[in-house]
C-alpha cells in the first residue's frame, strides 16, 4: 500500500510539471504579475527607509536643531543671553547666530548678483547646533574674517571652488571674501529660502556661512538675531520653546520654527512620505491583480481537467491529495513570483537610494537591514504568496469536491435562448454572424467577460493614475509660469527702495512695462493658529503677476481685504469674510479675508502696495520691480539691473523655469517608470484572460473551423468580442484611476505644494490607446493556438 501510495504522489508531481509546461506563457504572465508587486514593494520600502535612514543619522551628525528662534531685534550681548538660555531645563544645546540678508557678487566679469543667506558660524571650532559638514577646502579658522564657506548645491550650480573671490555688498560697500571651503548643511539639504519658496532658483538665491568674528563687518556689532536650540531626549519641547521665548521677550521674537516646519525638512518630509504611500497602494494593486490572475487560470485548469479529476479520484486519489495538487500551481506562481520579486527588489533598493541621494546630494546615504527592514521583506514574501493561496483555494476546492462519475460525464451543452441585450436591441438580430456571435458571446459566458473587463480596468487605472501625475505637473508649471508669473526679469533690492526706482527703470532701453512689489515677512494669527508668511504687495493694476480664484476666474488685489493662497484656507481653518490678524516687525492690522486665490507653490497673502507699505513701516518703498521685456532683451535687463547699487539678484522666468524643469526631472522620471509598470501589468493580466478566453474555446473553434469558417473570420470575430471588452472596461478603468489620483493627491496637499489634478484629454485617449494596443498583442498567442488546432482531435475530444 505504501508503495501504491508513493506511485500516485509520483504520477501527480509529473502531472504537475506537464500542467505548467504545457501552460507555461499563462503561468508565466501571472508569476510577472506577483513579480512586478513584490519588486515595486521592496524597491520602494527598501529605498524608502533607507532614504529615512540617511535623513535622519544626517540630521543626527550636523545636530539638527529641533527649534530655532528669530528675533527682531539683534542681540548685541549673544554670550549673556546663551548664558540664561541653556540651563533652561530640556534644552541640550544652543548656538546663537546672524542670518540676514545681502547681495552676493560672483566671480567673472559680468558682475553677477544673487542674494545671499549669509549665516555665521564658529571659527576654529564646530557649532554646537546645526554643524556643516564640510566637503572640500577647509573649514573657517580661528579668527578668520574674510573667508566663507558656500552651500554645496549652490556651489555647483555657479561653479565655485576653494580659493575663489566674492563680494557682499554691506550698506552699498562691496567687502571681499574668499571661498574656503564647500559644506553641507542640515538647514539646506533641500535649498528652500522658506515655506513659501521651496523651489527657489540658485541663480537668484544661495547660502554662504562666515565666522562669528566678520559679524562686525557686516552689521556693526558683533550681534545675532537668531538661536538654534538642541532638545534633550524625552523633554517638553513646548516647554522649552515657552521658557526660550520668555527669555528672548525684550529683544521681540518674530519666529518660532521646529523641527518639522523647516522648510527644507519639512519639504524633504513630504516627498518621503509620498514616496512611503506610492510603496504601499502601488503594489498593493499589482497584488491584487496578480491574485486575481491566479483564481481566472487555475478555474480554467480545473474546468478543462474536470475528466482527469474524476480520473484521478476513481484510481484512489483522495479529496486532500486532489486539493494539494491544484493548490500547487498557486503555490508556485506565487512563491516563484515573491522569492524572485523579493531579491529584486532588493537590488534595486540601492539604485533608488542612490539615485534620490545623489539628485538631493546628501551628506550622509545609510543602507541597512534593521528589523524593520527584514519584517518588509518577509512581508513582501506574503504578500506574493498569500494572495495567490487564497485565490487558488477556491477552484482546487471545487477540484477536490468533484465526484467521480459526474466529472468524467461529459457536461451537457447549455440550451439555446435569446439574450436579454437581443430582446431589448433586436436589430442585433439582423446583423451578420461576424458582429453576432462576439456579441452573444460575450454576455453568454459573463463570468469570463467580466475577468476580461476587470483586467483592463486594472491596467487602465495603473497607466491613468501614472498619467495623471505628468499631466498635473505640467499644468502646475504652466500656472505658475505662464499665468501668475507673467514677468521675463524681477529684479529685487538687498534693502527696500524708494518707489521713484520704478520710474527710474522706466527708461531702459528694453523695458516694456515695469510694475513695483513689496514682499515682507508677516505672522498670520487668527483662532489661536498662527503661520508665517510673506504679504506680497501689488498695485490694483498690476499685469505682470495674475492672481486667480478657487474658481479659475482672474481677480485683484482690493482695499476690502486681503487675498489668501488655497492652502491657507484649511491651515488656519478660516474662510471669506473672516478676519486675521497681519503682524510684521513694524505694524499689526485686522484684515478681512477677502477672497483665496491658486497658488501651486507657497502659501501668501496678497494685498494693495499701499496696504504692504503700511505694514512695513508707512514709507513709499519698493521690494523689487517686475519687468516686462521684449524679445532677446533679457540678459540685457539683467546687466542694466546689476549697475544698481541695491540690486541683490535678477531672476529671469525663463532660467528659473528651467530650474523647476530640473527639479521636476526625477519626479518625471518616477511617474513614466509607473506607467511603464501599469503598462505591463496591463499586458500581464490581458494577456491571461484573454488567452484562457481563448483556448478555453477552442472546442467551439474547431467546430466552426470544419463547418467551413475561415480562419481569417474567426480571427475577426474573435478580436471584435476583445475589443468591445476592453471598451466596456474603459468606463471603470477610467473611474477608478481618476479616484486614486484624488486619493494621492490628497496626500500631497500642503501649504508649501498645492497640486491640482489635471488630466489632458490626449492622456485619455492616449491611456484607450494603449489598452488597445495591448490587447491586440495580447490575443495573438491565443489566436495563433486555435489557428493551429488539430481538428479531428478536438471534435473527438468534444464527441467522447
Amino acid at each position: 500500500m505504501g508503495r501504491l501510495h508513493r506511485w500516485l504522489r509520483g504520477r501527480l508531481q509529473t502531472k504537475l510539471v506537464r500542467d505548467l509546461a504545457a501552460s507555461r506563457g499563462l503561468f508565466l504572465a501571472v508569476t510577472l504579475v506577483i513579480f512586478l508587486g513584490v519588486a515595486f514593494f521592496g524597491a520602494s520600502f527598501l529605498g524608502y527607509r533607507n532614504l529615512k535612514s540617511s535623513y535622519d543619522y544626517s540630521y543626527e551628525a550636523l545636530r539638527f536643531a529641533d527649534f530655532t528662534v528669530k528675533t527682531a531685534r539683534q542681540v548685541d550681548t549673544p554670550a549673556q543671553v546663551l548664558a540664561e538660555i541653556d540651563p533652561i531645563p530640556g534644552v541640550e544645546a544652543v548656538t546663537g547666530r546672524l542670518n540676514a540678508e545681502f547681495a552676493l557678487t560672483l566671480p567673472g566679469g559680468d558682475g553677477k548678483k544673487v542674494m545671499a543667506r549669509v549665516i555665521s558660524l564658529p571659527s576654529g571650532s564646530r557649532a554646537a547646533v546645526n554643524d556643516v559638514k564640510l566637503e572640500e577646502g577647509a573649514y573657517l579658522e580661528k579668527g578668520s574674517t574674510h573667508d566663507l564657506l558656500v552651500e554645496k548645491s549652490f556651489a555647483e550650480h555657479h561653479g565655485l571652488s576653494p580659493g575663489d573671490g566674492v563680494f557682499l555688498n554691506v550698506g552699498g560697500q562691496d567687502i571681499g571674501l574668499s571661498v574656503a571651503g564647500i559644506v553641507t548643511s542640515p538647514e539646506y539639504i533641500w535649498p528652500a529660502k522658506s515655506r513659501q519658496e521651496i523651489l527657489v532658483s540658485p541663480e537668484t538665491f544661495g547660502v554662504v556661512f562666515v565666522s562669528s568674528e566678520a559679524v562686525p563687518d557686516l552689521v556693526g556689532v558683533s550681534a545675532v538675531n537668531e538661536f538654534c536650540i538642541l532638545v534633550e531626549d524625552g523633554a517638553d519641547s513646548g516647554a522649552a520653546i515657552s521658557a526660550v521665548e520668555a527669555a528672548l521677550t525684550e529683544y521681540q521674537v518674530v519666529n518660532v520654527v521646529a523641527k518639522e516646519d523647516q522648510p527644507s525638512n519639512a519639504a524633504l518630509k513630504l516627498d518621503l512620505q509620498g514616496f512611503g504611500e506610492m510603496a504601499e497602494v502601488f503594489p498593493l494593486l499589482f497584488l491584487i491583480v496578480g491574485a486575481l490572475a491566479t483564481y481566472i487560470l487555475l478555474n480554467r485548469i480545473v474546468q478543462n481537467q474536470r475528466s482527469q479529476i474524476g480520473l484521478m479520484r476513481a484510481l484512489g486519489y483522495s479529496r486532500r491529495q486532489v486539493l494539494v495538487h491544484y493548490l500547487s500551481f498557486a503555490l508556485i506562481i506565487g512563491a516563484v513570483g515573491a522569492v524572485a520579486g523579493v531579491i529584486a527588489g532588493y537590488l534595486l533598493s540601492a539604485a533608488v537610494t542612490r539615485l534620490y541621494v545623489g539628485m538631493l546630494g546628501l551628506p550622509f546615504m545609510v543602507t541597512r537591514m534593521g528589523w524593520v527592514e527584514w519584517l518588509a521583506m518577509e512581508e513582501a514574501l506574503m504578500l506574493g504568496i498569500v494572495p495567490c493561496m487564497v485565490a487558488g483555494i477556491i477552484p482546487a476546492l471545487a477540484a477536490s469536491r468533484t465526484a467521480p462519475a459526474e466529472a468524467m460525464r461529459t457536461p451537457p451543452p447549455t440550451a439555446g435562448r435569446r439574450l436579454l441585450v437581443e430582446r431589448l436591441l433586436p436589430f442585433l438580430g439582423r446583423v451578420g454572424f461576424l458582429w453576432r456571435i462576439p456579441l452573444r458571446n460575450i454576455f453568454r459566458s459573463r463570468r469570463r467577460s467580466l475577468y476580461t473587463v476587470i483586467g483592463v480596468a486594472f491596467g487602465i487605472s495603473l497607466i491613468l493614475v501614472s498619467a495623471a501625475f505628468i499631466d498635473s505637473i505640467e499644468s502646475l508649471i504652466d500656472l505658475q509660469f505662464n499665468r501668475i508669473q507673467r514677468y521675463d526679469a524681477q529684479v529685487s533690492f538687498a534693502e527696500p527702495q524708494p518707489a521713484t526706482v520704478v520710474d527710474d527703470m522706466q527708461v531702459w532701453s528694453a523695458s516694456q512695462r515695469v510694475e513695483p512689489v513689496l514682499q515682507l515677512p508677516v505672522r498670520l494669527d487668527y483662532g489661536g493658529k498662527s503661520y508665517s508668511t510673506l504679504a506680497v504687495g501689488l498695485s490694483p493694476q498690476a499685469e505682470l503677476y495674475g492672481l486667480y480664484s478657487s474658481a479659475g476666474n482672474p481677480v485683484t488685489v482690493t482695499d476690502q481685504g486681503i487675498l489668501l493662497s488655497e492652502g491657507l484656507r484649511s491651515t488656519l481653518g478660516i474662510n471669506v469674510g473672516d478676519v486675521a490678524a497681519v503682524r510684521s516687525a513694524f505694524a499689526v492690522r485686522q484684515l478681512t479675508v477677502a477672497g483665496f486665490v491658486k497658488q501651486p507653490m507657497g502659501s501668501y497673502g496678497y494685498v494693495t502696495l499701499a496696504e504692504a507699505q503700511g505694514l512695513s513701516g508707512g514709507e513709499a518703498v519698493v521690494s523689487g520691480v517686475m519687468v516686462d521685456v521684449g524679445p532677446g532683451q533679457a540678459d540685457i535687463i539683467r546687466e542694466q539691473a546689476y549697475q544698481l547699487p541695491a540690486a541683490g539678484s535678477v531672476e529671469l522666468t525663463a532660467e528659473t523655469l528651467d530650474e523647476v524643469n530640473d527639479l521636476m526631472g526625477l519626479l518625471r522620471v518616477m511617474m513614466w517608470v509607473m506607467m511603464g509598470f501599469g503598462a505591463a501589468l496591463a499586458l500581464a493580466i490581458v494577456f491571461t484572460t484573454v488567452t484562457i478566453s481563448i483556448v478555453e474555446r477552442r472546442r467551439e473553434i474547431a467546430t466552426m473551423r470544419t463547418l467551413g469558417e475561415g480562419r481569417a473570420r474567426i480571427t475577426a470575430m474573435l478580436t471584435l468580442e476583445n475589443l468591445l471588452l476592453g471598451f466596456i472596461g474603459i468606463v471603470p478603468g477610467i473611474a477608478l484611476g481618476y479616484l486614486l489620483a484624488v486619493l494621492f493627491f490628497s496626500l500631497v496637499q500642503t501649504d508649501m505644494m498645492s497640486f491640482h489634478l489635471v488630466v489632458f484629454p490626449r492622456t485619455y485617449l492616449l491611456t484607450v490607446g494603449v489598452i488597445i494596443l495591448i490587447m491586440l498583442v495580447s490575443q495573438w498567442p491565443g489566436i495563433r493556438h486555435v489557428q493551429g488546432l488539430d481538428l479531428a482531435r478536438v471534435i473527438k475530444e468534444q464527441v467522447t
